[in-house]
């Protein structure tokens, strides 16, 4: 990966900005794809721990979304949660290990993404992105 220099991070901001308007994740093809599991990877070694933010149709997609994105970007996890019909959201923050279930009536789907570091040169990381797309890392 790149040094983490300001522009090199002002760069990968930009491109995971560009999905915050959104309400659902768009279709992106394999490279794009390739790209943003990419920059997601690197933002995840440069911060100290992620919060996610994942909102879906059923619990067993928002599962496997958190799982997914919570083994590629700190360490692998099975998650035991309670039986859920309908939309959910989940929140999940990987610092902790902590998680928080929910019914989800909104229109939002896909997985939003927040870094955290306390390293002043690093500051420009900091922020929440996405959504982005439930299947990304699956």
């Amino acid at each position: 990966m790149p040094d983490p220099t300001p522009a090199g991070i002002r760069n990968t901001r930009q491109q995971l900005a560009q999905f915050s308007r959104l309400q659902v994740p768009p279709q992106l093809d394999p490279p794009q794809q390739q790209s943003l599991r990419k920059s997601l990877l690197w933002f995840s070694e440069l911060a100290e721990y992620e919060t996610l933010g994942i909102c879906a149709d059923s619990l067993a997609a928002a599962q496997a979304a958190t799982e997914a994105y919570v083994g590629q970007l700190s360490r692998a996890v099975n998650l035991e949660l309670p039986h859920r019909d309908g939309a959910v959201y989940i929140k999940f923050n990987t610092l902790k290990g902590a998680w928080y279930l929910d019914d989800y009536v909104g229109p939002s789907r896909g997985v939003l993404v927040s870094f955290h570091t306390s390293e002043p040169e690093l500051d420009l990381i900091n922020g929440t992105y996405g959504p982005f797309p439930l299947d990304l890392f699956g």
